[in-house]
């Protein structure tokens, strides 16, 4: 085991209950291997980071994956306790689903999903891969401007009929009825008030694939926001008037209907109101908004009360509706945490590109179950880290610039160096330190290890 710092060393700790103390060696030099790796992250390319390029028993690390006994939900439970000290006051959690592209007869929940990346209004692309739905807590952090989007939560959600080449047992004799997506939704809102407790004010933001009656009334039965995306065409009604319901008969549910959004839209813009929003890229944008509150309700479904802002930016902008279940948010706070969301987007990007995210090459069923997650797990883990060391060491974290790329915000790839600095340091000194010398044949395999393709 190398001597890493303390700080790095304490966040490790924090996943220590899932495990037993051997396998617990194990998954923390498989970590060290996942950061320190630029090829594919599968586990012998995570075992040649390691310099364990000659180990003879590497079954070991495969099994940490595959067969160890321990549990992904209590290890997002311990991920979510420290994601939360981050926060104070409001916890705004982002959900959304990715696409992880893969290919194999004997894959666990293999399906034909749409590409929301390829796709339009008028043309939809269908890919095979896996469909991931990730709940992320949306940190403002102490080294940067803005605001990232931190995962600790990933969910397998497997399609409801397995491909035709299908050669997983578990997918073609499943029993089970198909669970959608707004029911995996409903479960993580249960899920996340029972982890942070009665006290906790929690939103959640989700775009209008999420805005459904069924995700609302589970926000509301658990205390907690919904942000979201609404139709210009919704049916609003106002609020039941005080003394207005009758001797027999059943009790009114909504009040007169109110003019839909896509009427209001139409108002001179004299009529809207002006106010300035934190917009993308940490920017500040004037915008109009009207704004309302009234009761959701539509034929079949219990009526939900909320906030709703129709926004738009210049005159010919077609306008965006957003709305809150949570009546005491105002205005400006649903346009920027929805703002906020796309957070998520850049966190899918990054875990592609610096953390191996659909180079994997797991086949058992527990492996396919609890790598993504890891992955996506392991973007929040070095971010903490991160601010662990930064704080311990009482130093900023350094911006990577070139004489082609100068910018000014830290991204995730200065993180990442700056928690894999100490690392290699510690790498290079144990592999060069022999009896207090420095060996040839030490330096020889160092370059050995840095030229290998």
């Amino acid at each position: 085991m190398l001597d890493l710092p303390t700080s790095i060393l304490n966040t490790f700790r924090l996943f220590s209950p899932l495990f037993s103390r051997p396998m617990f060696k194990n998954a923390v030099l498989l970590f060290i291997g996942h950061i320190l790796c630029k090829n594919r992250h599968t586990i012998a390319d995570i075992l040649r980071s390691l310099n364990l390029k000659n180990i003879k028993n590497f079954s070991k690390f495969h099994w940490v994956l595959s067969g160890a006994n321990w549990d992904p939900l209590k290890g997002s439970k311990l991920l979510f306790t420290s994601l939360i000290k981050l926060c104070h006051g409001e916890i705004v959690l982002v959900l959304d689903s990715t696409i992880e592209r893969r290919r194999g007869s004997k894959i666990q929940g293999l399906g034909r999903q749409r590409d929301a990346a390829r796709s339009s209004k008028d043309n939809k692309v269908l890919t095979i891969g896996l469909n991931w739905l990730v709940c992320a807590m949306n940190v403002q952090l102490p080294f940067i401007n803005r605001s990232w989007a931190l995962p600790f939560l990933t969910i397998l959600m497997p399609p409801e009929r397995p491909l035709r080449s299908s050669k997983n047992r578990k997918d073609l004799n499943r029993k089970s009825r198909h669970k959608k997506l707004t029911k995996w939704s409903c479960q993580i809102a249960y899920i996340v008030r029972r982890w942070a407790g009665k006290k906790k004010k929690i939103t959640l933001v989700a775009d209008n694939a999420f805005a459904c009656f069924e995700l609302m009334y589970s926000c509301i039965r658990n205390n907690i926001g919904l942000i979201s995306k609404i139709r210009l065409d919704a049916r609003l009604y106002d609020f039941v008037p005080k003394n207005s319901h009758p001797k027999k008969g059943r009790k009114r549910v909504a009040g007169k209907v109110l003019p839909k959004l896509s009427e209001l839209a139409k108002k001179d813009l004299k009529k809207w109101k002006k106010v300035k929003v934190s917009w993308y890229e940490g920017k500040t944008k004037s915008v109009f908004i009207q704004t309302g509150k009234c009761l959701w309700y539509y034929i079949g479904f219990r009526p939900v009360p909320i906030v709703w802002v129709l926004v738009k930016s210049s005159v010919g902008e077609e306008p965006v509706a957003f709305f809150s279940t949570h009546l005491s948010h105002t205005p400006k706070q649903i346009i920027e945490r929805f703002v906020r969301r796309w957070s998520i987007e850049s966190t899918f990007e990054e875990a592609r590109r610096h953390l191996g995210m659909e180079t994997q090459r797991q086949w058992s069923d527990k492996a396919i179950m609890r790598t993504t997650p890891v992955i996506l797990a392991s973007f929040s883990i070095v971010t903490l880290m991160a601010i662990n060391l930064s704080v311990s060491s009482g130093e900023k974290i350094p911006v990577q610039q070139t004489s082609w790329y100068k910018k000014e915000r830290i991204t995730f790839s200065d993180v990442l160096s700056y928690v894999r600095m100490p690392i290699v340091r510690e790498q290079i000194k144990s592999l060069l330190r022999k009896k207090g010398e420095l060996k040839k044949i030490s330096l020889e395999e160092l370059i050995y290890e840095r030229a290998a393709a």
